[in-house]
């Protein structure tokens, strides 16, 4: 209880030190398997209403040719989840890489998945196949956070902006790894308003061929973010009634 406490007084006073116009209220970044399960952990324990993705549903014809750019469990140009779709906005412009469908996402698995992705769900996951940018329609539902992990965070300057149905748009929010190739990470956000018609773009820079794949995706809810701020308000008032008695 004191932990969950702390983090909507976080959460509130965020909110009060947010403009109007940033709807992104807290970012976090957290780097290597060990923590980003602990960053999880807190993520789901902080909030409510969660709706999950692991991607073990899907199971497509598959294709193996023996290279991990052909091989794969499902491949689409777009793919609707339990959070939403996933659509190939910008194929990867570097086919250096022998890439044979650079046009597709692709679910895969431990036996088909490229070097350095790996899936913290039993096994399959959703890769980016070395996109330039994938976008993600965010389910609507009055959901205002959610977490992830992503493997093999690009380390080509991958960014995350977040788009809201009014026409705003957050500050770009980076995804670069400080780990390099074949690194783990979980990465979670607040806001103070609900996604509605929101997108998520993963935008990896022309020519650049790195990519990522991404699982244990959860969207969910904080309390209502005025009651927080009505919340951080009286908290703030609490403490300066005490300093002055004191």
């Amino acid at each position: 209880m004191k932990t969950f406490t702390k983090s909507l007084w976080f959460i509130a006073v965020s909110a009060l030190a947010s403009n109007a116009g940033a709807a992104v209220i807290n970012f976090d970044a957290t780097y290597g398997l060990a923590n980003a399960q602990t960053a999880e952990t807190a993520f789901l324990a902080n909030t409510i209403d969660h709706l999950d993705e692991d991607f073990e549903g899907f199971t497509g014809p598959g294709v193996d040719n023996g290279t991990d750019q052909g091989s794969w469990i499902e491949a689409a140009s777009y793919f609707d989840t339990a959070v939403g779709r996933f659509t190939m906005t910008v194929p990867s412009t570097n086919l250096s890489n022998g890439n044979i469908s650079p046009e597709l996402l692709m679910i895969e698995d431990e036996n088909t998945g490229e070097f350095g992705r790996v899936s913290t769900t039993p096994n399959q996951w959703l890769d980016s196949n070395d996109a330039d940018e994938v976008t993600w329609d965010i389910l609507t539902g009055n959901y205002n956070a959610f977490g992830f992990y992503l493997s093999d965070a690009n380390d080509q300057g991958a960014s995350l902006i977040l788009k809201f149905a009014d026409g705003s748009v957050s500050e770009s929010l980076s995804l670069t790894s400080p780990l390099g190739n074949g690194n783990i990470a979980y990465f979670s956000l607040f806001s103070d308003v609900a996604f509605t018609s929101a997108s998520l773009v993963f935008d990896n820079g022309v020519g650049d061929n790195d990519g990522w794949g991404i699982d244990g995706i959860t969207l969910a809810k904080v309390p209502e973010p005025g009651t927080l701020a009505l919340l951080g308000l009286g908290l703030a008032g609490l403490s300066i009634a005490r300093r002055r008695k004191s």
